[in-house]
């Protein structure tokens, strides 16, 4: 019992740190595309792991299997979903901060 305590606890604090990481991603980097990128990746991973945690927590039965399956459809949508706002954000005219400087230098 007490290992399976120690293994959900380590896998929720990672998470946590992921996701941690993740925000401050998103206040420090320049522009929309590279804060999408870093909220994508540290929100998908922390849901994940935080996810497994709580599996690995409740034991095998059908609570972790309903907790599985949300982190599955999350791990699958939340990539697709990022996806389509970076491509709808590149459509309506967002530029990368490569390609602001470069712009700047050019002039």
């Amino acid at each position: 019992m007490i290992v399976r305590e120690i293994i959900s606890a380590a896998l929720l604090l990672f998470s946590f740190a992921l996701m941690l990481i993740s925000a401050i991603g998103v206040f420090r980097l320049p522009d929309f595309l590279s804060r999408l990128h870093a909220s994508s990746i540290g929100e998908t991973m922390g849901i994940v792991l935080a996810g497994i945690g709580l599996a690995v927590y409740h034991g095998f039965n059908l609570t972790s299997l309903k907790i599985l399956l949300v982190v599955a459809a999350l791990f699958l949508v939340n990539p697709l979903g990022t996806h389509l706002i970076g491509k709808a954000a590149i459509h309506s005219g967002q530029q990368s901060w490569k390609e602001e400087n470069h712009a700047d230098i050019s002039d």
